[in-house]
């Protein structure tokens, strides 16, 4: 069961007068999609990336599926996040993109190309899988992110605010999609957002970060969920 678990983490900057993140608790059940939400700069996208390895706390520690992962590396956690700016390869199809990381990490071409078929049905990809990032829409980019993150099936699934980038007539739709996703494959999925409005119906937990505290949000509805 891969649950994720921030205890007591703490990250302070040296350039800042105040913590980043200040004694952070936060429990994200396994297969459950948890979103944290809060204004620019409220250590949102430092969360994310503490739970993820990339970044280093202070002090406190983190647990993935009961182990203490604290000291392992971005790669060793089974940990995906997904940024902002998705950063797509500019000279690879679509396929390509979604493939990359499968081959670096030695997978067989039969399970690769299943894996990539499967998550381009999922996301709605298929007649764009021969195009290239500047032929396709900007959600269409985005939805490339989290299909290239969904081949990989992480443990735990991070995204780092995915619905920002969207025109209004697409957040809401995506939304539902991301939270579908995240019960469809079973993983646990921890979202930080700046607009709860979008992510609320999607969501099992809702949080609220401020000034790197953690507060709980005005829904949680886990129980209506298997």
């Amino acid at each position: 069961m891969a649950s994720l678990s921030l205890r007591q983490v703490t990250v302070r900057f040296p350039t800042a007068s105040e913590p980043a993140l200040d004694e952070v608790d936060l429990e994200v059940p396994h297969g459950h999609f948890t979103v944290v939400c809060g204004p620019e700069r409220s250590g949102k996208s430092t969360l994310l990336r503490v739970a993820g390895g990339q970044e280093e706390a202070s002090s406190g520690s983190v647990w993935i599926g009961g182990e203490d992962v604290t000291a392992r590396s971005a790669q060793d956690r089974g940990a995906v996040l997904v940024m902002q700016h998705y950063a797509l390869y500019p000279h690879l199809s679509v396929q390509e993109n979604m493939a990359f990381a499968l081959r670096v990490a030695g997978v067989a071409e039969t399970e690769l190309q299943e894996r990539v078929r499967y998550a381009a049905e999922v996301l709605g990809l298929t007649e764009a899988l021969d195009l290239h990032p500047d032929q396709i829409t900007g959600p269409q980019r985005q939805q490339v992110a989290l299909a290239r993150a969904m081949v990989r099936r992480p443990t735990v699934l991070l995204m780092d605010d995915p619905l920002v980038a969207l025109s209004p007539e697409l957040v809401d739709a995506t939304a539902e999609l991301i939270g579908t996703l995240a019960r469809h494959l079973d993983v646990t999925t921890l979202m930080a957002c700046t607009d709860p409005a979008p992510v609320r119906a999607a969501a099992d937990t809702l949080w609220t970060l401020d000034h790197g505290r953690l507060h709980p949000g005005t829904n949680d509805h886990r129980e209506d969920r298997p």
